[in-house]
Formats: C-alpha cells, sequence, structure tokens
C-alpha cells in the first residue's frame, strides 16, 4: 500500500489528513480509493482525531471530519451513498434512477461545515453491509474500527463495490455475497475483479470464544440473519482459527490458550471461493489493534473509540 497525505483547507488542529491506497487500483484512472488514518482530524479524545462516525463525538467534529476527507480526495462536491451497517451479509444496489429510495441516506443538503454543504448523510436508513454501483460521480462511503473493509473494482464492466466485514458478516459469508451480487447485476466474472483487503484487526488480537468457532462451522445458527443454506459449507471451509498461548495474548484472562479468529485470511479464502484470483486480491496486512496509533480500534480501545473513513468512487470518463 502507499501512504499520502492532504493538507486540511481548514486547517485542522492534527496536521494533514493521512489515507492509504492499494497499488493495484491506482493504475486505473477513472477509480477513486482511499483508506483513512485516524489522522488530520477535529475530534478529541477518545475519537482523536479523524472520526467520522456520530456516536461518541460532538456532531460538528465529525461532519467537519467528513468533509476533510472527502476533500483530500477532491470530491467534496459529490454526494455520498452509505449505508446503516449490521453486520450483515446484505449487499445494496446503487442506482442513481432510483435515488428517491435513497434519499435519507442521501440528502443533498445534509450538513454544513464552514460553508461547504457535507452530502454525506449522517443518518443512512438502508440496512446493509455491501453498496455496489456502477455510477459515476457518486462515492461510496463507510466506516471502520477493526471489521475489514474489503474494496471491489472490476474493470472491464466499471463496476464497484464497498464491503463491511467483521466477524459476523464474515460469518454469513459477506465477500461471498458481494462477488455474488456483482456477478448478477451487473455480469461481472469474479476473475476480472480485483479486490483490497484494508486495515483491520489481525489473528495477533483478535482472541474470539468457541461459540463464534460454532457459528462459523455450522454447529450453531443467528437468531436472526441466519446465514444462507447454500453458503454454509463455503463459510465453514473459508474458517481460519489457531490456538494462541496465553503468553503471546497480551487479553488472556488465564493460562489457557485462547482461540484466535484470522479475519485476513478467512475472507481472503471467502474471495477465492468465489472465483477471485489470488493474483487479484491484495492485503493490506495492517493490525488495527496493534496500530491505534493510526487507526481507531474497537477492540484495543474498549469500545470508546471513532471510526476511520474509507471511500471509493469512479469518475467520469476523460475526467
Amino acid at each position: 500500500m502507499i501512504e499520502q497525505q492532504a493538507a486540511s483547507t481548514h486547517g485542522a488542529p492534527a496536521g494533514p489528513v493521512r489515507y492509504l491506497q492499494f497499488e493495484q487500483l491506482l493504475q486505473f484512472p477513472t477509480l477513486v480509493h482511499a483508506i483513512f488514518t485516524r489522522h488530520g482530524g477535529y475530534s478529541q479524545p477518545p475519537c482523536a482525531s479523524l472520526n467520522v462516525s456520530f456516536k461518541e463525538d460532538q456532531p460538528e467534529a465529525a461532519a467537519a471530519n467528513r468533509l476533510l476527507a472527502l476533500q483530500a480526495l477532491g470530491l467534496e462536491s459529490w454526494p455520498c451513498a452509505t449505508v446503516w451497517q449490521i453486520h450483515s451479509a446484505e449487499v445494496a444496489l446503487f442506482e442513481r434512477d432510483r435515488w428517491e429510495d435513497w434519499l435519507p441516506d442521501w440528502p443533498y443538503r445534509a450538513v454544513e461545515v464552514a460553508g461547504h454543504q457535507v452530502v454525506w448523510t449522517p443518518r443512512p436508513r438502508r440496512k446493509a453491509d455491501a453498496i455496489m454501483t456502477a455510477e459515476r460521480n457518486v462515492v461510496l462511503a463507510m466506516s471502520f474500527a477493526d471489521c475489514l473493509p474489503l474494496l471491489f473494482y472490476d474493470p472491464q464492466r466499471q463496476v464497484i463495490a464497498l464491503a463491511h466485514a467483521g466477524w459476523r458478516g464474515t460469518a454469513r459469508g459477506i465477500a461471498l455475497t458481494t462477488v455474488e451480487a456483482l456477478r448478477q447485476h451487473f455480469g461481472c466474472a469474479p476473475e476480472n475483479l480485483l479486490v483490497g483487503i484494508g486495515p483491520g484487526i489481525g489473528s495477533c488480537c483478535y482472541a474470539v470464544d468457541e461459540p463464534v468457532r460454532d457459528l462459523f462451522y455450522g454447529r450453531s445458527e443467528f437468531t436472526e440473519l441466519p446465514v444462507r443454506p447454500e453458503l454454509r459449507n463455503l463459510v465453514a471451509e473459508s474458517a481460519v482459527f489457531s490456538l494462541v498461548p496465553a503468553s503471546q495474548d497480551s487479553s488472556a484472562a488465564s493460562d489457557e490458550p485462547q482461540l484466535h479468529l484470522d479475519l485476513w485470511e478467512t475472507n481472503r479464502r471467502q474471495l477465492l471461493l468465489a472465483g477471485v484470483k489470488a493474483e487479484h486480491i491484495a492485503l493490506a496486512g495492517l493490525c488495527t489493534a496493534c496500530h491505534q496509533e493510526d487507526f481507531f480500534s474497537y477492540r484495543a480501545e474498549r469500545g470508546r473509540t471513532g471510526r476511520f473513513p474509507v471511500l471509493l468512487a469512479l469518475r467520469s470518463e476523460g475526467a
């Protein structure tokens, strides 16, 4: 990955906005993407400083940070499509001619910051954990703090998708359903997809309990949004767990080995099982819990933290 930075036009107190980009995606001039760090925003602890979530922060700071992220990529005049993330495997389709269905997610006059209109709404309505579109000049926006961002691009069909993969979404097959939805709605061949797996909590820091493993292996089921029957074997095949000695796990409460989940590899395997080529998958390999200085981590910061944004968009041809 390549790190970039952009100076704030308002003079944010925490210095320049910093973000990461995948090298394999930078070769496409119409594709815009960025995974932002926590640097360069206005928010105060525990959300310092580029937090875009309204949950733990002052609304004015979160809105200003959203504008900073958009300005860093020159997208401040574009509307944003976002969703209410519920740790599901649901994939939402954004189509401009049906934008009225997204109106609560996409008001043209949502928030004003320093005279600028921020069109990334604070109150999404649609419940899903992935968004896909072939529309141009619209930003797909999601926020993260340990869950994995999955960025999809089909250079043949000119289609993008952005997914949010926590353990629950992964156990429900979010990577599988996103590839499936891209194929069904846009005719995307899985072997043509390029996918970036962004920073998220690593297996080094992700201790889980036995009921989590039971859900992945189909020995138990979610009471809400159960795994689709045709996905159960694929989810089980993709799952990667390990036993880590307590001496190597700072969060261990006993001397017994701790069960850890590898979200990175589990999602990579789901992509492979869905038909994505191994050479088309880029892995950031950055653990958000290990790098709290650069990323928000829900687990490491015990729930009192912010969310960093991930943005994905298509420019018009020739722009």
